[in-house]
């Protein structure tokens, strides 16, 4: 199944009077239509691409693009008040530049939340961290706060991908003996080098 491609919608029909059909050679009149090209994805259209104009003689019904008929009707064409791209062409534009706005709006909230997480930590922080080894990542989660100090449980595994560090991220993966204790300056400099590249909190 094709989800994109091009389609046309109607814009507008009207009527030329007093022309010569090139054709049959009759003063006569026009009919045109003009469509509004535009490119789509999954039937949501995303950008115009521009307008055909159809045009046909009411004698002989012969049927021509604009560019194809001679320049008088051409002129009396373009006297014609001719609709502008409709809105909805940029649907999809929009809803785009919608989810990229929102996007980078939650990436935002995400790191002033995190600013203050790693002023503030709580047992139950889990820390997205770069592993042990160069290209993996694990987590490790806050298990207890005393004085100026922090105790974390590190995660038995790692990933090669960012992406798929939630799936770790499970109760049975953390064990007691992996438990290692920082000072807090300690792992707000690792938060500001970016070893520490994400916190989630509850």
């Amino acid at each position: 199944m094709i989800f994109y491609g091009t389609n046309a919608s109607r814009l507008k029909d009207g009527r030329l009077s007093n022309v010569t059909c090139p054709n049959c050679n009759e003063q006569t009149s026009m009919t045109y239509s003009v469509f509004g090209k535009y490119a789509y994805i999954y039937w949501i259209p995303i950008f115009p691409l521009g307008k055909t104009n159809v045009l046909e003689c009411d004698n002989c019904k012969g049927t021509y693009k604009l560019k194809e008929l001679p320049n008088q009707i051409k002129q009396k064409f373009e006297l014609e008040k001719h609709t502008g791209v409709p809105v909805k062409h940029f649907a999809g534009s929009a809803i785009i530049l919608a989810l990229i706005s929102w996007v980078f709006y939650a990436n935002a909230k995400d790191k002033e939340n995190e600013a203050i997480y790693i002023k503030s930590p709580q047992v139950g922080d889990v820390y997205h961290t770069s592993g042990s080894n160069s290209g993996f990542y694990t987590t490790a989660k806050v298990t207890a706060i005393e004085a100026d100090s922090i105790f974390v449980i590190f995660n038995d595994y790692e990933v090669d991908k960012k992406s798929g560090i939630n799936d770790i991220d499970i109760s049975s993966n953390y064990k007691p003996e992996n438990t290692e204790g920082y000072k807090i300056e300690e792992v707000q400099k690792l938060y500001a080098d970016e070893v520490i590249f994400e916190i989630d909190r509850d």
